[in-house]
């Protein structure tokens, strides 16, 4: 994932953040405010507890190799909240380029060179 303050740059972007494991904000950036951006935060830990529940049902049904949950979005109204591993965005569906804000999040970290 690129950095928060990158992130923002973003047309369409409207805040980012990164969370902990145990859903407590570490870093918020955009047109949240502190206690918003903490709520997000634990709104995307109790989605992820749900969700790595649907990943191991998917694979078992499936037989396809969904191993762990890496990332979701989910998309009301005209906006978007797109969370990979321990960051994520809100963004407004109508101006964002989804394509490139995907790669921005689950895309390698800076100087990392993506596995083949």
């Amino acid at each position: 994932m690129i950095g928060l303050d990158r992130l923002l740059e973003k047309p369409g972007v409207l805040a980012a953040g990164q969370f902990s494991q145990d859903g407590k904000m570490e870093r918020g950036v955009g047109q949240l405010d502190k206690e918003q951006m903490e709520q997000v935060a634990a709104i995307c830990k109790r989605s992820v507890d749900m969700l790595r529940s649907v990943v191991g049902d998917l694979d078992e049904t499936t037989g396809m190799p969904w191993k762990e949950l890496t990332g979701w979005v989910v998309m009301g109204g005209n906006l978007a909240l797109c969370v990979s591993d321990d960051g994520g965005v809100i963004v407004d569906t109508r101006r964002v380029d989804f394509n490139q804000i995907l790669v921005d999040l689950f895309g390698p970290t800076a100087g990392e060179v993506p596995v083949p």
